[in-house]
């Protein structure tokens, strides 16, 4: 194996132990840690570009590998000679066919590894946006619990007022009826006085005549 069909191996070893990592049920706090550092990690985002000229190469070599294996499969049996031919010809065609597959897996694996990393990214802020209204409500719940409770106290207090005002009313009127009843006896007394008071000179005036 050349070295840059090693190196493809490599990315494709890392490209397995990423997707690894990506599936695996670890704990949500470290998950989300390790996603948020690699979305806002500067050496990441500058180490995007050698990833996308790399993975050209790869597909370089994929189209290279691929041109190779059709090649040599179309190459006319008869014309080997003899056994070493055939054993050379079959060697070239599997060595092709492993570069082929090599680098088909590697920028396959590597469509699945950025689909999986971006999917696992939304679900992480669809689970902190669950997160946040849930939080949301919950804090609305409470203020209308709250809320609530102020009404109801506030209702309570009414009705409070509502009976204290209508005692006051009560209390006004048997005022008034005290009033009227005090007003009509003071009339009543002052009747009677002026009574007395007639019967009193009639009979003085009476007395005088007889006198």
């Amino acid at each position: 194996m050349t070295l840059y069909y090693f190196l493809v191996f490599v990315l494709l070893i890392a490209e397995c132990a990423a997707f690894v990592v990506l599936i695996l049920p670890f704990p949500r706090a470290w998950r989300r840690a390790v996603l948020r550092w690699v979305s806002k990690s500067d050496l990441v985002a500058r180490s995007q570009i050698a990833i996308k000229f790399t993975f050209i190469a790869v597909l370089i070599l994929f189209i290279d590998a691929t041109n190779r294996t059709f090649s040599v499969q179309s190459l006319d049996k008869t014309e080997m000679t003899d056994t070493r031919a055939e054993v050379a010809h079959h060697a070239k065609k599997f060595y092709n066919q492993r570069n082929m597959y090599l680098t088909g897996f590697t920028l396959f694996l590597s469509l699945i590894l950025n689909r999986t990393y971006v999917l696992v990214v939304e679900l992480l802020e669809a689970e902190d946006n669950y997160e946040t209204i849930k939080k949301q409500v919950s804090n609305h719940s409470k203020d209308q619990l709250r809320f609530t409770e102020v009404e109801e106290r506030m209702k309570k207090e009414i009705e409070a007022l509502a009976k204290e005002l209508e005692e006051e009313r009560k209390k006004e009127r048997d005022f008034e009826t005290l009033k009227k009843q005090a007003n009509q006896q003071a009339e009543e007394y002052d009747r009677l006085a002026d009574e007395y008071s007639n019967l009193e000179r009639k009979g003085s005036s009476e007395s005088k005549k007889t006198s």
